[in-house]
């Protein structure tokens, strides 16, 4: 499975106001889970539900010992984009830390490897559990390494500081740690698996652009807004189903040679499920005035435009003589 956050602003809003955690299917490129939070809940794996035998391909943003570690611990496995700053990995130690663990100086350590792509053993640790791992390292291409130079700079010039030389090293390496051995995901096999993690980008990227998932028209905390994000997960659900019985023969799984992607499929079966919502809208009188609600325009900061009222009284003087046929 391929694992993701995404965001949602209510109406007005520059800042996140809830956030969708989302896991997909690598496989068939489907839903497997969408969790739906407040701005106050950050990613981790604690908000889906696996068990022993999966694995998950995630970002940076994972990179957290103390949901990692129970989850390879019963039985899971992740790979992981590495983020050094953020959490520590650890060696057998040599000479006067013979027997203990040590805290890996990956910046140290990458200058060693003299841009070579390597597989380093690790321990993960949290509590008193130490997990084995291996942190795979790809050096960029000098192209690539140069413009990951320049954004490191850039980020620290943002800050008002200067970028540390350890900075500026990590940013020339693809750094991923997973809790596979290496003869099960050896380093190129696992840069490449990496870069199939932009699959669920994909996914997102359709909720937002054909369901419109991220324009929320309520307010944060209202019941509109939970039966709204609820509402769009269920119609993308319907929508992916129908999507694969209608085109259950289309070569679009990640398991083959592939001819097709999602997003034409998905856009067609949209387009005819809208169409259906709109003629089955209900007749009863009692629901008419809400129909039309939901369907209004959003406040604009300019009035739609309507004739002059000169024109209109015009226009109801002629109705009354019986002279308008309008």
């Amino acid at each position: 499975m391929v694992i993701d956050g995404s965001t949602v602003q209510e109406p007005g809003a520059t800042a996140t106001t809830y956030r969708l955690h989302i896991a997909i299917d690598l496989i068939n490129l489907s839903l497997h889970q969408v969790e739906v939070t407040t701005d106050k809940e950050g990613e981790n794996l604690d908000h889906y539900t696996l068990a022993a035998g999966d694995v998950v391909l995630i970002d940076r943003g994972y990179n957290q010992p103390k949901t990692l570690v129970p989850f390879i611990d019963r039985g899971g496995d992740v790979v992981l984009r590495y983020n050094a700053h953020s959490m520590n990995l650890y060696e057998n130690g040599e000479g006067d830390d013979a027997g203990h663990l040590v805290k890996i100086d990956w910046h140290t350590r990458l200058r060693k490897l003299g841009k070579r792509p390597s597989c380093v053993p690790v321990w993960l640790c949290h509590g008193n559990k130490r997990i084995q791992g291996y942190l795979h390292a790809i050096p960029l291409p000098e192209e690539k390494a140069a413009e990951a130079r320049r954004k490191a700079k850039q980020r620290a010039k943002d800050k008002g500081r200067n970028p540390s030389t350890e900075a500026l090293c990590l940013s020339e390496w693809v750094l991923i740690f997973t809790s596979l051995p290496p003869e099960v995901l050896c380093t190129t096999t696992a840069s490449a698996l990496y870069r199939v993690r932009w699959q669920v980008e994909l996914v997102i990227k359709r909720l937002k652009s054909l369901l419109n998932v991220d324009e929320l028209r309520a307010h944060k905390g209202s019941k509109l807004a939970d039966l709204y994000l609820h509402g769009k997960l269920l119609y993308a659900a319907v929508l992916e189903k129908m999507t694969q019985s209608r085109f259950a023969n289309a070569k679009r799984k990640l398991d083959n040679p592939r001819q097709l992607t999602d997003w034409r499929l998905w856009k067609t079966v949209a387009d005819d499920l809208k169409a259906g919502i709109k003629a089955c809208f209900p007749v009863d009188a009692r629901f008419a005035d809400d129909n039309i609600k939901s369907l209004s325009e959003r406040p604009r900061k300019r009035t739609l435009q309507c004739l002059p009222s000169p024109i209109l009284a015009l226009l109801n003087q002629c109705r009354e003589m019986a002279l308008s046929r309008v």
